[in-house]
């Protein structure tokens, strides 16, 4: 099944809204890996952006190989890999859509003091509010991650939102033990 690029961007803002799952998605695995490359070069650029480019790829390839892992496991361990690509297909292209609403967030919060380029700001109110915006755009990512885990698995939605934030537990784990530090 082919599918118009208007088409596909209306898709996964539903998507991201929870008003649809994955296997609304054309089956395509070239599409699978455009969107993985896409993923990695939007995580590295941010990583740039913001001062952490060193490290970027490899948090990148960690976030990246946890979630498609974990998703996976999780359809393989129920019978369902077939669904695989469709659900990973998903799973990237909201993550590419919630990271693209987070980057003005994180770049303004991120921003040098007038005083000087090395200077941080001083968490000040409106920062406070943006820390806390980006804080609720994880946990809106955590619930349309749940959310196609629920399509894909065929399970409620209270068992894949556990599930989809075990995957970020995990996540955090792996990080610190690798890096040394949570996200």
């Amino acid at each position: 099944m082919a599918i118009a690029s208007s088409d596909f961007v209306r898709l996964v803002a539903d998507l991201c809204r929870l008003r649809r799952g994955p296997q609304d998605l054309p089956h395509s695995p070239t599409l699978l890996a455009w969107l993985i490359g896409a993923v990695l070069a939007l995580d590295v650029s941010i990583g740039g952006l913001l001062g952490d480019g060193g490290d970027a790829l490899a948090h990148s390839l960690l976030t990246t190989g946890v979630v498609l892992g974990l998703a996976w496991l999780e359809l393989a361990l129920r019978g369902r890999r077939s669904r695989y690509v469709q659900t990973a297909t998903a799973l990237c292209a909201c993550g590419l859509a919630i990271s693209l609403t987070q980057l003005p967030i994180a770049a303004l919060i991120e921003l040098p003091a007038a005083g000087g380029a090395d200077e941080a700001l001083a968490l000040g109110p409106w920062q406070a509010l943006l820390r806390w915006l980006l804080l609720a755009t994880l946990i809106w990512q955590v619930f349309v991650n749940a959310n196609l885990l629920r399509h894909a698995v065929e399970i409620g939605f209270g068992f894949a939102l556990a599930h989809a934030t075990s995957w970020l537990v995990a996540y955090w784990v792996l990080e610190s033990l690798l890096f040394g530090k949570a996200a």
